[in-house]
């Protein structure tokens, strides 16, 4: 019997966030990167198509953000979860993002990314 695959998800914004990084648009080159080991480690990747328009409150600087981001779609097997979000932790490093919006089966989470702040 085939394995059974669950739908996931994930947005991430076209800028670096402003507190984390320099606010500007990220290197086509950091994008490359990021869909390589994308594709090394689950094998498929699929880029939706347009950008996606989104804003919430900052829980650090209490601060509206707005953002425009890409949404990636990766179906993978339910076992693996843990390993895609550890992995979006990391990567989410690499795009200076606070958080990576998450969804898996219909249940959104919010990703802490795990960082070093700018100075």
């Amino acid at each position: 019997m085939p394995e059974v695959l669950i739908e996931t998800s994930f947005l991430i914004p076209l800028h670096e966030d402003k507190d984390i990084g320099n606010g500007k648009f990220h290197p086509s080159d950091r994008w490359n990167k990021f869909k390589m080991k994308l594709y090394e480690s689950f094998n498929a990747w699929t880029l939706a198509p347009g950008a996606y328009e989104g804003c919430y409150k900052d829980p650090d600087t209490e601060e509206i953000v707005m953002d425009l981001s890409r949404k990636f779609i990766i179906a993978i097997p339910e076992n693996d979860l843990n390993r895609l979000k550890d992995f979006l932790i990391t990567e989410g490093a690499e795009f200076k993002q606070k958080y990576i919006y998450f969804e898996a089966g219909g249940n959104v989470e919010l990703l802490e990314v795990r960082h070093e702040k700018n100075i």
